[in-house]
């Protein structure tokens, strides 16, 4: 073999050499931040519609709902590779010997290990109380107001009463609600569309409770909207002389005929309203296994829609929203009912901002990448 054969020979082995060394030194994290990103965000979301429909349809049933959030991910991943390469070259082998003067050999290797870390963290003492059993502060309700959500929506949903005005109740307190509740949030959201309703917050006036005020804006107001802001006074006992309104949390204090008094409800109470619209067997009910529903409203009487349609089946639906399976059943929302889509989301909503504040824990991601 001559010297340049020898040497291209030995420089293309050394080439090769080098550039598995270079793969085993190649970075990986950066290329995964976005699959991962978008695997963990979707496989949480699907995780929290589950878990939340599962607790709602087992509070129909009487059953006890557990809630276990995710505490931590932690990914690590590893990626190794190895090449070797080598020869042996023998000069004097005699021509017609039936082998080749040159022997190569080579041998590459690789790893990739993919190692997620959960934690799973039940909700129980300070962290259920303050996620789940302390009433949403008025405030809340308010900030989704002036984001553009139903004011509808949120009265019907986390309020319980309202200046004396009751909304319905599931479960052994069965009831449907009251009603000038039903004229009250209707003729809100009419003024919520028309955009005379707004409100603000001064924390300077915080002390006594009354920092939040409602107001109504009657530059702009048709006549329409001006009756619906009027019948929203009379209903809630107001001055109608006023335009602008503190609201506090609880009971209206005596003599006073200027505040909006906001009775809310916790996120456990809003869970345990919704099971009320789970659709169950018939069976179900008259055995006593689930509660009962609520009873329609009388002829003529004005009634507002369901919060929510859970419908149910022994087959599993074809197109769903979210599915789990109880008992014998299928309960699921469907991907088709934007109402009910839209409570869910409003839900995570209102239990992300119970559990706001400096001790709470949120979910985080951590890739560790060799």
């Amino acid at each position: 073999m001559g010297q340049a054969g020898r040497g291209g020979w030995l420089r293309a082995v050394l080439a090769m050499a080098m550039l598995g060394g270079l793969q085993g030194c190649m970075s990986y994290g950066a290329v995964t931040l976005d699959r991962d990103r978008m695997d963990f965000t979707q496989a949480m979301a699907s995780s929290w519609k589950q878990q939340t429909l599962l607790n709602i349809v087992k509070m129909r049933y009487g059953d006890t709902p557990i809630f276990v959030d995710v505490g931590q991910i932690v990914s690590s991943y590893q990626i190794s590779s190895s090449m070797q390469a080598g020869g042996t070259v023998f000069p004097n082998l005699p021509a017609g010997a039936g082998t080749s003067n040159r022997i190569f050999n080579l041998g590459v290797q690789g790893q990739y290990t993919d190692r997620p870390t959960i934690t799973y963290t039940p909700l129980t003492g300070s962290q259920f109380v303050r996620t789940l059993m302390t009433p949403i502060p008025p405030i809340r309700l308010f900030e989704l107001i002036e984001a553009g959500w139903r004011v509808d929506l949120q009265f019907m949903a986390a309020v319980q009463t309202v200046n004396g005005h009751s909304n319905s109740r599931g479960g052994a307190q069965l009831r449907l609600e009251d009603p000038e509740f039903v004229r009250l949030v209707n003729a809100l959201r009419r003024i919520q569309a028309a955009g005379a309703l707004g409100s603000r917050y001064h924390a300077d006036r915080d002390q006594n409770g009354e920092g939040l005020v409602m107001f109504f804006t009657t530059r702009k107001a048709g006549a329409e909207v001006m009756q619906d802001i009027a019948l929203v006074k009379q209903l809630l006992g107001l001055d109608a002389a006023r335009n602008e309104f503190p609201v506090i949390y609880g009971e209206v204090p005596p003599g006073r005929n200027d505040v909006i008094a906001l009775h809310t409800r916790s996120g456990f109470q809003i869970l345990y309203e919704l099971a009320t619209f789970v659709q169950v067997p018939e069976e179900h009910e008259r055995e006593m296994r689930a509660y009962p529903h609520l009873p329609a409203a009388a002829e003529g009487r004005e009634s507002l829609p369901p919060l929510i349609r859970i419908e149910s089946s022994e087959d599993k639906p074809a197109d769903a929203f979210a599915t789990i399976f109880y008992g014998d059943r299928w309960y699921w929302i469907g991907n088709r009912d934007l109402p009910s889509k839209g409570l869910f989301s409003f839900l995570l909503v209102m239990l992300t901002l119970a559990e706001s504040g400096p001790d709470a824990p949120s979910p985080f991601v951590t890739i560790q990448a060799n």
